[in-house]
């Protein structure tokens, strides 16, 4: 049966429809359309969203709309979004949180002063759903622990994300006590995007015990003697994404057993001059004895060039990345060179373009994860910037880690520099182009250059 008329639609269809809506464009469009309109946004079945962007036009229709929906519907909100600016602190003034937003389960606030993020956040236990609260300030003042008290007073609360931002984001503190049986609440999800030193992670995460999934900044230069941290058990605790700053690996290994969990999922991206984060064996003895069931496994560590300053180098054997540890869990070796830095990465096994045959059928990649290590080149010429530094001295590096089996070159190169590195990676199976110009200024001549015969993609 065709329907002739938006008006046959059911009364799903519709609630699909408005669910890609801000409210107060619901409510201007179809309050006052008809009676079966006006049935269908006063129903129990509709929750509304309310999103206030910076460039929201407050006029006159658009604000009596808004006070229509407090007054009328407020029990069918769902979630509020505000991005605060001189636009919306009207209507920031005129929230009133009670029980009544029975249906309220998620807020974010973007851009909130502080003061304003207070007065709102101590009357957010009224609040009998709320389960989701993402926070963006700019912390006038640095020591952000009246504000964690207040999150943590909500006891309906599962995920909370805590953005704060300032011209000198390392003077950001965090003054709490170890939590008590009293003071301990429901979230589950924690995500710190501020600096924030361990002493004072583990402090808030005393407030956390039933984590699940934990993501922070450590970029902070605050020196913390991670030995004296009196060590926590978060048993639920199967995801963790740190970014850490000057923290050596001995001092991470520490700081993974006072956690006391049972991680599935860890990312770490560090910076930090240590090369035994390049150490494969120890990583495999500590996942293998601390981390027995770890399933995916994100790392990211940045060798840092500079002029006149030789950056630490690897002197253990090659090509530890690819043993029998590391090709079980596909877990895959990759580098990059990026301006003055060269990045090591490992992350999960993903199919590449020429991981394919011509009918597009998967090749028997057991066999290919040996020779899977890839460099992936965003510059080709370094000494442009740094004059002391080349790109045989990046290549050298990765070359004492592992063998470069693919290479990608994401810029501009000239043919006589495309072959000065590939003199250096022998073992080039594929090669993947970005542009290759024949031509140049000046071709080094007199050098003869011996590859193995490589799948090609530009």
């Amino acid at each position: 049966m065709s329907i002739s008329s938006i008006e046959n639609l059911p009364n799903e269809t519709f609630y699909e429809i408005f669910d890609y809506f801000d409210a107060c464009e619901i409510y201007h469009s179809f309050s006052n359309l008809n009676y079966r309109f006006h049935q269908l946004i006063n129903s129990s079945l509709l929750l509304f969203k309310i999103r206030l962007g910076y460039y929201s036009r407050l006029n006159e229709i658009f604000m009596n709309n808004y006070k229509q929906i407090l007054l009328h519907n407020k029990n069918q909100i769902l979630s509020i979004h505000l991005w605060i600016s001189e636009n919306t602190n009207q209507i920031i003034s005129s929230f009133i949180f009670d029980s009544s937003f029975n249906c309220l389960e998620s807020l974010i606030f973007y851009l909130i002063e502080p003061d304003i993020l207070i007065s709102i956040v101590s009357k957010l236990t009224y609040l009998p759903r709320l389960f989701s609260l993402t926070i963006d300030t700019w912390p006038i003042q640095n020591d952000l622990g009246d504000i964690y008290r207040l999150i943590f007073n909500l006891q309906k609360l599962k995920y909370i994300k805590f953005k704060a931002m300032e011209s000198r984001d390392s003077d950001i503190t965090i003054s709490l006590p170890i939590a008590t049986n009293e003071q301990i609440c429901s979230i589950e999800y924690l995500i710190i995007d501020h600096p924030c030193a361990f002493d004072e992670l583990f402090t808030i995460i005393s407030y956390t015990p039933q984590l699940r999934h934990l993501k922070f900044l450590n970029l902070t230069d605050r020196n913390i003697n991670i030995r004296s941290i009196k060590p926590i058990i978060l048993s639920n605790l199967t995801y963790l994404s740190i970014y850490i700053y000057e923290i050596l690996f001995d001092e991470f290994e520490i700081f993974i057993n006072k956690l006391n969990s049972k991680l599935k999922i860890l990312s770490l991206t560090t910076i930090v001059e240590d090369i035994a984060y390049l150490d494969a064996n120890r990583w495999e003895k500590f996942i293998l004895t601390k981390l027995p069931q770890l399933e995916k496994f994100y790392f990211k560590y940045t060798t840092h060039f500079e002029e006149n300053m030789q950056p630490s180098m690897y002197f253990g054997k090659r090509d530890q990345f690819i043993s029998l540890f590391w090709i079980e869990r596909q877990w895959i070796l990759e580098t990059e060179i990026e301006f003055d830095n060269l990045i090591y990465s490992i992350r999960p096994y993903k199919k590449r373009w020429y991981e394919y045959s011509t009918q597009h059928k998967m090749i028997n990649f057991s066999n290919q994860l040996s020779k899977s290590i890839r460099l992936s080149l965003d510059e080709v010429c370094p000494e442009q910037w740094l004059k002391t530094i080349f790109i045989d001295d990046f290549i050298n590096h990765a070359l004492t880690i592992t063998q470069i089996y693919h290479l990608e070159i994401h810029t501009k190169i000239f043919s006589s520099k495309l072959m000065e590195i590939l003199h250096l990676l022998p073992e080039v199976n594929t090669l993947k182009l970005f542009s290759l110009s024949i031509l140049q200024g000046k071709a080094k001549i007199g050098r003869k250059f011996s590859y193995k015969r490589a799948k090609v993609f530009s």
